[in-house]
C-alpha cells in the first residue's frame, strides 16, 4: 500500500496513500525470497461460489523497506473470468522500490505450464490514474496478457513490492485491510507480516479486530492473520467513522507521534526558501505594508497562495511526502498541499508571523487517535498561525480566502504539528458561535391570503471556498443550467427568475431565485398555523444506542458549520389579529449544535432572524442521554404565528368575480410558465393554482396544454378531475378511459367507475371494476365502489351486506364503519339501526369525515338539529369540505332557515360536480 499526503481539502481534491529507494522502472524475474512461506492449497477446501483459490499476503519489515509478497489462484470458470484475470496487473513506484516477478503459471488438469519460462515479459507504460485530480502519483504499471489461457484452468501468479520511503529515512509504515465474514472472497486468505527480532515494531489491526499471538521463530517475529475475519458487529449509522471503517492491520517502527512529528520537519525548514524569488519577496513586503494587522496580512497571503498556484501533486521522487521547494512552486505555478503550505509558511516567515505545519486527516479525522503513529494516518497538511493568541488554520489548497471565515476552525478534529524536536497528536478544539459560510434571506409575499401561495424570493450569500467555487463557474452557466442548480437548492417553491452576482471579493457570492412556493399558513387543525423548521429553533438529536454492543459508541455530529437564515413573511395587511404563540427569543446549545432566534410581529410583517452553529465532532457516550435531554428542551422552543379566527379563504373566489386580489399571482404563474414553455410542469402547477382558486375554464386550458406536452395517465385523470367540476361528464369519461388504457390500475377503474355512477350508469361502472383486484385495501375499496353500483341498480341491502362482511373481517376498522355509515345515510337502509354505527364510526374516526357521515344519517332521519351540530362540528374542523356545506344547506333549510340556500350556492359554486351526485340520492338539485 502507497502512503502520501497527497492532499484533501475544501476544494475537493482526492487523496492518494504511498510508502517505500530509488529503484529501476523496469520489472525484474526473480525466485520469491527464502522467507516467503508458500500457500499449501493441495488440502484447500473449495468454495464452488468462489473463483479466487488463494489470496496471500506476506509483508516483511526490515529496516527502512516494507517488502510485500503476493499470490494469488484464480479459478477461470467462465468468459468473464478469461477476461478480467487473464490480463496480469501489477503497480510500483519506480523512485522507491522494485517489482520483482517470481511466478506466472497455468494450471490445466493438473500439469503446470510455465508462462514466464516461454519467455513472455510484462510490458511497462507510465499510467496516471488519478490526472483528472490533478495528481501524478509517479506509479508504472506493468502488463500481461497471458498466453493460452482457457476456461477451466486455474492461474497463478506471484510478485513481489519493495518499498523504501525517501522522507522516512529508516522508518517504515504498513497498513493492509483485513476483510470480514459474511464476505468470503478467496477460498485461502491471509496476511502474514515478519519482522526482525530485535527490530523494535509496533503493530495494530482495529477496529474490532482481535489478533493471534506474535510467533517467534529464528531471529524473527512472525504476526498471522487468517482471513476472513469473525463478522463485525454493526454499528449505527451515526457512530464515529472510526467504529464503522473496514478493518485494517497497521505496522510501523515509529516509537511515537513525536517522532513522525520530527522525521517530517526537515522537509518543512523555510530558512532561504526565498533566497533569489525577488519577485515574491516583493509580493511578501507589499502584504505587509499594504494591511494594517496580521490577520489581514495572512489572509492576504493565503490569498496569493491559493490563487496564484494552481494545484497538483507531483508524486515522483518522493514527492509523495517530501514538498517541492519554494522556487519550483513559484517558478511553476503549481503544487500540492505540501508545496503551498511551505510556500506560505515561507510567506508568513517574510511577513513575521508565527506559524507552523500541521498534519490532518480530512475523510476520517477521528480515526487518527486510533491509529498506530505513522504518517499515514493523515492525508493533508497545512499551516496554523498564531496571531494575537489565537490559532488560525490556513489552507492553501482552498480557495476564497476570507477574513470573516478564516478563524473558523476545520472539522479535522486531530492535528500533529510540524516541529524539529517532535511533537504529541493534539485535538482540534472547535470554537463557537462561528462565522456564517451562507446567510439566508427568504420574503414570502402571503398579503393576497393566508392559505393562498406566496409570492417568494430567496437570496443565498455565499462565503469562502463555495463563493469562490461559484463565481468561477457562474459565467459559463447556461440559463438552463441556472434553472437546474435553482430548483436543485429551492425545491420548496417554483422558480421564475435566477440571477447570479459576484461579491465585492472572489470569497463572496449572491444567490437570487424568484418564485411561487406553497401557502406559509396551514390551516390542518382549522386556524392558520405557520410553524414548524421556519421557527428555527429545535435540534434534532435522537441517536439510537439501545443495543448493548452500542452503549459506549459516541455519536458523530456533522459539521462544523454555521447558517444565517432571515425570514419576512409579508402579512394580509387588512387582516388584523395575528398571534405569536412561543418565546420569540431563544439561545440554546445542545449536542454541538447552537442556535441562536430572534422573532418579531410588526404590523404585517413577521421576521424571525435564526442561526445555526454546528460544532461538529462526537458527543461522548456518557454525555448522550444529557445531551438529548437538552435537545428534546430545545423542542420546547417551538414558536408559532396563528391566524385570526375570521381569516378569510380561498374559496372566497368561487362566488367572488373580481379576481383583481390574485393579480399579483397571475402574473407570477405566467411569469414560471415563460421560464420554462416546453415543459409540463408550469402549465401543470398554474392548472392546480386556478383549480384551487375556482377557475376550472382556465385550469382546464393548462391541463389541456400539458397533455399536449406530456400526455400520461396521471395527467389524463387530473384534466377528468377539471372537466367534472365544468360539468363536461363525457369528456371527464373519456379522459379516464384513456388514464386506464395507459396504466390499468384498480384505482384508475374505480376513478371512471365513480364518475359512470354520477352519470347514472351503473351497469358501465360494474364492467369498469368487476374483474379488478389487489391487495387487502384495494380489495376493500373495490367492494365499497360494489356496494354502491348495487344500491344505484335498487339493491342497497345486499350492498349493506358487502360492509357487514368487511366488518366480519375486521370489526374494528375505522374506514370501514365510517363508510358503512355514509351508505345507510345515503341509500337510506336500516335507517333505524343507522345511529348506533354512525356514533361508533364518530368515536373511533375523531374526523370530520365521520362527522359529515353521521349528519346524513341524522337528516334522512328528521332529526335537523343533531344534522346541524354535526355538520357544524365538521366545517370547524375543516371548512373545505364543500359537500358539508351543501348537507348543512338543506339542513338549514328544513329548519326554517333561509340561510341554508346560501349554503347549497357556494358549495356547487365550489364544486358542481356535486350536484350530480347528490341529486342520484335523492336531493333535488
Amino acid at each position: 500500500m502507497r502512503f502520501s499526503i497527497a492532499c484533501r481539502s475544501i476544494s475537493f481534491l482526492a487523496l492518494g496513500w504511498s510508502s517505500v529507494v530509488l529503484a529501476g522502472e523496469t520489472p525484474l524475474y526473480q525466485p520469491a525470497p527464502n522467507w516467503v512461506e508458500p500457500a499449501d492449497i493441495s488440502q484447500l477446501e473449495r468454495d464452488p461460489a468462489n473463483t479466487i483459490l488463494v489470496a496471500d499476503t506476506q509483508i516483511r519489515i526490515e529496516q527502512g523497506q516494507r517488502w510485500e509478497y503476493v499470490d494469488e489462484v484464480v479459478h477461470i470458470a467462465g468468459s468473464q473470468q478469461l477476461t478480467n484475470a487473464g490480463t496480469v496487473k501489477a503497480v510500483w513506484y519506480p523512485d522507491k522500490g522494485d517489482l520483482i516477478v517470481h511466478d506466472i503459471a497455468i494450471v490445466r488438469e493438473g500439469q503446470v505450464i510455465d508462462v514466464l519460462a516461454s519467455g513472455e515479459k510484462f510490458e511497462v507504460l507510465r499510467r496516471e490514474r488519478r490526472l483528472e485530480d490533478a495528481v501524478v502519483d509517479g506509479s508504472l504499471t506493468a502488463t500481461l496478457f497471458v498466453p493460452g489461457l482457457q476456461i477451466g484452468d486455474e492461474l497463478r501468479v506471484s510478485y513481489s513490492v519493495t518499498l523504501s520511503d525517501q522522507a522516512l529515512g529508516d522508518e517504515v509504515q504498513s497498513q493492509t485491510y483485513l476483510w470480514r465474514k459474511p464476505d468470503r472472497t478467496a477460498d485461502f486468505a491471509r496476511v502474514l507480516v515478519s519482522w526482525p527480532e530485535k527490530l523494535d515494531v509496533s503493530y495494530k489491526a482495529w477496529p474490532q479486530t482481535e489478533l493471534a499471538p506474535v510467533e517467534t521463530r529464528k531471529g524473527y517475529n512472525w504476526l498471522n492473520v487468517e482471513l476472513p475475519l469473525a463478522e463485525a458487529i454493526e454499528m449505527p449509522d451515526d457512530a464515529p467513522s472510526r467504529f464503522r471503517q473496514s478493518s485494517i492491520l497497521q505496522v510501523g517502527t515509529f516509537a511515537d507521534w513525536r517522532e513522525v512529528s520530527a522525521t517530517m520537519a526537515p522537509h518543512y525548514s523555510v530558512a532561504g526558501a526565498l533566497s533569489g524569488l525577488d519577485d515574491l519577496l516583493a509580493r511578501a513586503d507589499a502584504i505587509r505594508s499594504q494591511h494594517d494587522t496580521d490577520l489581514e496580512r495572512a489572509v492576504a497571503a493565503l490569498d496569493l497562495v491559493q490563487s496564484d498556484i494552481r494545484y497538483l501533486l507531483n508524486g515522483l521522487d518522493g514527492g509523495n511526502y517530501i514538498p517541492q521547494d519554494v522556487s519550483t512552486t513559484w517558478d511553476k505555478k503549481y503544487g500540492d498541499c505540501k508545496a503551498k503550505t511551505l510556500i506560505l509558511l515561507a510567506l508568513l516567515d517574510r511577513i513575521g508571523i508565527e506559524a507552523e505545519p500541521v498534519l490532518v486527516d480530512v475523510d476520517a479525522g477521528d480515526g487518527v487517535q486510533a491509529s498506530l503513529p505513522m504518517p499515514g494516518a493523515f492525508d493533508h497538511v497545512l499551516v496554523r498561525a498564531t496571531i494575537d493568541g489565537q490559532l488560525y488554520y490556513l489552507d492553501g489548497t482552498s480557495i476564497g480566502a476570507n477574513i470573516d471565515l478564516v478563524g473558523n476552525v476545520p472539522g479535522f478534529q486531530f492535528a500533529l504539528p510540524i516541529r524539529n524536536a517532535g511533537a504529541d497528536l493534539e485535538p482540534i478544539v472547535q470554537v463557537l458561535p462561528r462565522a456564517p459560510e451562507m446567510k439566508m434571506l427568504v420574503t414570502l409575499d402571503a398579503s393576497a391570503g393566508a392559505d393562498l401561495p406566496a409570492l417568494t424570493k430567496f437570496e443565498m450569500r455565499m462565503f469562502g471556498p463555495a463563493a469562490a467555487q461559484m463565481n468561477a463557474v457562474a459565467d459559463q452557466w447556461t440559463d438552463d443550467a441556472k434553472r437546474r442548480f435553482a430548483r436543485g437548492n429551492s425545491s420548496e417553491f417554483d422558480i421564475i427568475n435566477v440571477e447570479f452576482i459576484k461579491g465585492e471579493t472572489n470569497s463572496e457570492a449572491i444567490m437570487q431565485f424568484e418564485g411561487i412556493s406553497e401557502p406559509v399558513f396551514d390551516f390542518e387543525s382549522g386556524r392558520g398555523e405557520l410553524g414548524g423548521e421556519g421557527s428555527f429553533g429545535n435540534i434534532e438529536f435522537s441517536p439510537n444506542r439501545s443495543r448493548r454492543d452500542w452503549r459506549e459508541v459516541p455519536v458523530a455530529i456533522e459539521g462544523p458549520s454555521a447558517t444565517e437564515i432571515s425570514s419576512l413573511v409579508i402579512l394580509p395587511d387588512d387582516l388584523s389579529g395575528f398571534e405569536m404563540v412561543g418565546e420569540p427569543e431563544v439561545e440554546v446549545e445542545a449536542a454541538g449544535h447552537q442556535i441562536t432566534r430572534n422573532a418579531s410581529l410588526e404590523g404585517n410583517l413577521y421576521k424571525i432572524f435564526g442561526k445555526m452553529s454546528v460544532r461538529g465532532g462526537e458527543v461522548a457516550a456518557e454525555d448522550v442521554l444529557a445531551e438529548r435531554r437538552k435537545a428534546m428542551g430545545a423542542a420546547r422552543n417551538d414558536l408559532k404565528l396563528l391566524a385570526p379566527q375570521d381569516t378569510p379563504r380561498l374559496w372566497r373566489f368561487a362566488l367572488q368575480k373580481d379576481r383583481s386580489e390574485l393579480a399579483a399571482l397571475d402574473k407570477a404563474y405566467a411569469q414560471m410558465v415563460a421560464f420554462d414553455p416546453e415543459k409540463a410542469l408550469p402549465y401543470l402547477k398554474r392548472s392546480g393554482y386556478l383549480y384551487d382558486t375556482f377557475d376550472f375554464a382556465g385550469s382546464l386550458a393548462d391541463m389541456d396544454k400539458v397533455i399536449e406536452i406530456e400526455g400520461t395517465a396521471q395527467h389524463y385523470s387530473q384534466r377528468a378531475s377539471v372537466k367534472k367540476q365544468l360539468l363536461d361528464y363525457e369528456g371527464a369519461r373519456a379522459d379516464l378511459e384513456e388514464a386506464y388504457a395507459l396504466d390499468p390500475t384498480p384505482s384508475r377503474a374505480m376513478n371512471l367507475a365513480a364518475i359512470l355512477l354520477d352519470m347514472q350508469d351503473p351497469q358501465a361502472a360494474r364492467e369498469a371494476i368487476e374483474y379488478e383486484d389487489g391487495d387487502e385495501d384495494v380489495r376493500r375499496s373495490l367492494a365499497y365502489w360494489m356496494a354502491d353500483i348495487e344500491a344505484q341498480e335498487g339493491n342497497a341491502a345486499l350492498g349493506l351486506e358487502r360492509y357487514e362482511l368487511l366488518l366480519l373481517d375486521d370489526p374494528n376498522n375505522a374506514g370501514v364503519i365510517n363508510n358503512k355509515c355514509w351508505f345507510m345515510g345515503v341509500w337510506q337502509v336500516e335507517l333505524d339501526t343507522a345511529e348506533e354505527v354512525c356514533t361508533r364510526a364518530v368515536e373511533v374516526n375523531g374526523t370530520a369525515d365521520a362527522q359529515d357521515s353521521r349528519a346524513m344519517t341524522y337528516y334522512r332521519q328528521g332529526r335537523y338539529e343533531n344534522a346541524l351540530s354535526d355538520l357544524d362540528a365538521a366545517l370547524d374542523i375543516n371548512p373545505a369540505l364543500s359537500a358539508s356545506l351543501l348537507l348543512r344547506g338543506f339542513v338549514r333549510l328544513e329548519l326554517g332557515d333561509k340561510e341554508g340556500q346560501a349554503d347549497i350556492t357556494e358549495a356547487l359554486a365550489r364544486s358542481p360536480s356535486l350536484a350530480a351526485r347528490y341529486r342520484k340520492w335523492g336531493f333535488d338539485l
